[in-house]
């Protein structure tokens, strides 16, 4: 029987170079693998990464269009009681006196709810949502919607912004017929014949 050559010291080398590079793959696979599996909740490093605000907040601003594009966003808005506060609220009692909804309620009655608690909640996050307007006399008012304690200094916040008409219903009738009976949840502000009010819908993630 023939005995096989030993390797020559480029064969050695050739033979260590593959193995080093076959080695360097599998880590680097197992990095990107790691990367992708990775999922964005409150404890991920925090919200201090600049990286993961942008990210939060696009996501946020995009729950927002969403639930706008059905006009749900804007029926929300509008989803009066008759008595000065909304339909449905069941949680706790928000910083303007009034009952907000419960994150789980707020996500049965409204598609932007829905999707905060898919995309945010049920991975340990909270969120605040209120809505931002003017009064008839031009002063600043704030009515929140879903109240889940004071924001950490490192919330995440977006925005957008719905128009409301005097012809659009709230309830049983028109927001025009509300603001005569002085039993609106958002009052008029707008000395237009056609425009209610107009009214940024705010959440705050953290």
């Amino acid at each position: 029987m023939k005995r096989k050559p030993d390797m020559t010291g480029s064969e050695r080398g050739q033979a260590f170079t593959l193995e080093g590079f076959i080695g360097a793959m599998v880590v680097l696979m197992a990095v990107l693998f790691a990367l992708q599996a990775v999922v964005l909740t409150p404890t991920s490093g925090g919200l201090a990464d600049r990286s993961i605000q942008s990210q939060v907040q696009q996501e946020a601003q995009d729950a927002l269009v969403v639930s706008d594009q059905d006009g749900n966003l804007s029926e929300t808005v509008r989803n009066w009681d008759g008595e000065g506060g909304f339909n449905e609220t069941d949680g706790q009692t928000g910083p303007e006196g009034n009952q907000t909804y419960s994150a789980e309620n707020f996500g049965n009655v409204s598609t932007l709810g829905d999707i905060l608690n898919q995309s945010f909640a049920e991975r340990g996050w909270s969120y605040n949502v209120e809505l931002h307007y003017t009064n008839e006399t031009g002063s600043h008012e704030t009515r929140t919607l879903v109240y889940q304690g004071s924001p950490s200094s490192d919330a995440v916040t977006a925005s957008y912004t719905v128009t409301l008409y005097e012809t659009q219903e709230a309830g049983s009738k028109q927001l025009r017929n509300y603001d005569e009976d002085n039993d609106w949840s958002i009052p008029r502000s707008s000395d237009s014949d056609m425009l209610y009010n107009v009214v940024e819908v705010r959440v705050t993630l953290w």
